[in-house]
């Protein structure tokens, strides 16, 4: 992935303002928040194709279904390649939260989007991981 020379920086903010913006399936959930972090970054709209078209998560379930992913890990594999297993900053992450697979970027620590708002996770919870490098 091309990112923008100054990404670093624009992941930070971004970051930042995602911690300030509520979860809602469709536009600010884990798997968007994951994609917007690369949009963020200066990559390519991985998500382009399913945004608004779900608003909750069953219909969330739904597309992952329709494109042939049981799990967010498949997911992310689809759009992103296999993964690489690199926790460097700005690489998206999949980790277990509350029995869960989450969506999320590393930023000196996992970060997650979850009905409950912007989360740290522990390095532990990291299942799979993609560098974009």
């Amino acid at each position: 992935m091309k990112r923008a020379n100054d990404w670093p920086t624009e992941l930070a903010n971004f970051l930042l303002k995602t911690r300030k913006t509520p979860f809602k399936w469709g536009e600010n959930d884990c798997c968007l928040f994951a994609a917007n972090a690369i949009l963020a970054m200066g990559g390519k709209d991985v998500a382009e194709d399913v945004r608004g078209h779900y608003t909750t998560a069953i219909g969330a379930r739904r597309i992952m279904k329709r494109l042939g992913a049981a799990n967010v890990v498949e997911l992310l594999t689809q759009r992103l390649g296999e993964p690489d297993g690199k926790l460097v900053r700005g690489a998206i992450v999949a980790v277990e939260s509350d029995g869960q697979q989450v969506a999320g970027v590393f930023y000196h620590k996992p970060w997650v989007l979850t009905e409950i708002g912007l989360q740290g996770m522990p390095l532990e919870s990291v299942l799979k991981s993609w560098s974009l490098s």
